[in-house]
């Protein structure tokens, strides 16, 4: 019996990503100073980071207390800045 080989090519109608980064990846890089973002955000000025101890999160040019999401928690689509 042969094994099939996988091509490399991408599912059809799947979102191309280069690497999933989970909530708990994206945060501990923020806390290691780093601004994250998630790639779904149209607006792509809003970002997040750690300001004076507080999670902060860059929008309408202010930044906000951000208050995490169930969604974002369980998002694969972290980015880093």
């Amino acid at each position: 019996m042969s094994k099939k080989s996988q091509s490399p090519l991408p599912a059809i109608g799947k979102k191309s990503v280069e690497k999933e980064m989970s909530f708990l990846e994206a945060l501990t890089l923020l806390l290691g100073g780093k601004k994250i973002r998630r790639s779904e955000w149209n607006d792509k000025e809003e970002y997040c980071l750690l300001q004076d101890s507080f999670l902060r999160i860059h929008r309408d040019e202010k930044f906000h207390n951000w208050i995490v999401s169930e969604g974002d928690m369980l998002a694969l689509d972290w980015e880093i800045l």
